[in-house]
């Protein structure tokens, strides 16, 4: 999809500069001006706007910060504000050579970015204090071809919230529902047997659906089954036959009613409303699941009500391993801070430490009880307001496994593949070996060779 984007640009030799941009500066490079007692040096970073959850007021708050601490170094930061544009736009702006200093996307989008000539490497969060001690996870979700290119700015995981009114209905005493959580990290409760327990529930009449799942894509399942779709060190998709046993998945759980062929309809905020009825067994979905339901239930401002609801009707855990003994698994896709190509050596110091601030621990907090994600430092999980609630507190854990959608250029495209497969089991009565078929036969049209690893 960002391949062809990018072709579609590179046909177009005369762009005249889209409405509504900035007239500040482009250059991405360190320019004084006079202030005040003229002595003032000042300093013009670009931030395209991005307002969801606390992001705008972080950045805001940052700068105010910043300035504080320039002060001695007689050094002002002054926000430009660009507005924000969707992928298609960046991509027209940045062949008119206007990239903004900084803004947010996806981690999703860095191989596209680069190959656009978006970004540049941040190579200083390999040894930013913010980022000291960082799991692991972070290190593989920032860097891209051995370089950093994402400051990563919010989190989530990939829960599965149950219904705790159906396990017990089904017989669960309380001592069982509450020990869920630890016999899935122990790798002692299976996802066969999570989907067992859903046949049962939607069987028994306890619920209307077994299965809900924000998107037919969901790649915990394929993590789950083992099907890795990614090789980082090559840069390349992997077609593996390992997409068969999630084919098999989902072929069973069609025959067994615990998916519908309309669960591509069932969208999260469907899903949460059904949840909330006592209609669906379980969601396969990220934490924001828990915000959209709070939302729905009219408790914005009620957490200590909420909380009492989520206790009583809910309880989650991590996507199990489909084998005894296996380790569950998670996945998110988290935002990224990302910094324009132009920003040079001598801006960078300024950015980085902008950049900085809107981590700053409280920030952090302030955007996850507005949007729903976590934070992504323990200094901000350390914050008395993350640690009062309890569902993210609790499942913060699941950050240090949490893998993410890769960043390769033909991803989009792999994908489309692989839903097509899903898809033709769902609505075409497919098998999973025909689905596979298609899978494999559409993946090695439309995905070039150089980006396709085949198993």
């Amino acid at each position: 999809m960002k391949r062809l984007a990018l072709g579609l640009v590179s046909i177009i030799t005369s762009i005249t500069l889209l409405a509504g941009c900035s007239t500040g500066s482009n250059s991405g490079s360190v320019t004084e001006s006079s202030s005040n007692d003229g002595n003032m040096k000042e300093i013009v970073i670009s931030v395209r706007e991005n307002t969801w959850g606390a992001r705008k007021d972080n950045f805001i708050e940052a700068e105010k910060r910043l300035n504080e601490e320039l002060k001695s170094e007689n050094v002002q930061i002054k926000i430009d504000w660009w507005p924000g544009v969707g992928d298609d736009e960046l991509i027209l702006q940045a062949q008119a050579k206007k990239v903004a200093d900084v803004f947010i996307n996806s981690s999703v989008d860095i191989g596209w970015q680069l190959n656009a000539g978006l970004i540049r490497d941040v190579d200083w969060v390999g040894t930013s204090d913010v980022f000291k001690n960082m799991p692991k996870s972070y290190d593989n979700i920032m860097k891209y071809q051995n370089h950093y290119y994402g400051v990563i700015q919010d989190m989530d995981a990939s829960p599965v919230f149950i219904s705790r009114k159906a396990l017990e209905g089904l017989g669960w005493t309380a001592a069982q529902i509450d020990e869920l959580k630890a016999r899935v990290d122990a790798g002692s409760f299976t996802f066969g047997e999570l989907v067992d327990l859903a046949d049962a529930a939607v069987k028994q009449k306890r619920v209307k659906v077994g299965f809900g799942v924000e998107d037919t894509r969901f790649e915990g399942w394929n993590y789950t089954f083992g099907n890795f779709n990614y090789n980082a060190e090559q840069n390349k998709m992997v077609l593996s036959p390992n997409t068969q046993k999630v084919y098999e998945f989902w072929y069973d759980a069609l025959q067994r009613g615990v998916v519908t062929e309309g669960i591509a309809d069932i969208d999260t905020d469907k899903a949460a409303e059904l949840f909330i009825k006592g209609q669906l067994f379980a969601e396969f979905a990220r934490t924001e699941f828990y915000q959209v339901m709070r939302k729905q239930l009219g408790m914005d401002d009620d957490l200590a009500g909420y909380e009492k609801w989520f206790k009583e009707n809910a309880i989650w855990i991590p996507v199990p391993s489909v084998q005894q003994g296996g380790k569950p698994v998670s996945y998110s896709n988290p935002a990224m801070i990302y910094v324009g190509a132009n920003v040079d050596d001598e801006k960078m110091p300024y950015v980085q430490r902008l950049i900085e601030h809107v981590l700053d621990a409280d920030l952090q907090i302030n955007h996850t009880l507005k949007s729903g994600k976590l934070p992504v430092t323990a200094a901000a999980q350390e914050d008395p307001r993350f640690q009062k609630m309890s569902f993210y507190k609790d499942h913060a854990y699941l950050i240090n496994f949490t893998k993410t959608r890769p960043a390769q250029m033909d991803y989009a495209v792999y994908m489309k593949s692989f839903t097509l497969g899903i898809d033709a089991i769902l609505t075409k009565g497919q098998t999973a070996s025909q689905a596979y078929e298609l899978f494999k036969k559409d993946v090695q049209q439309n995905v070039p060779a150089d980006s396709l690893i085949v198993e």
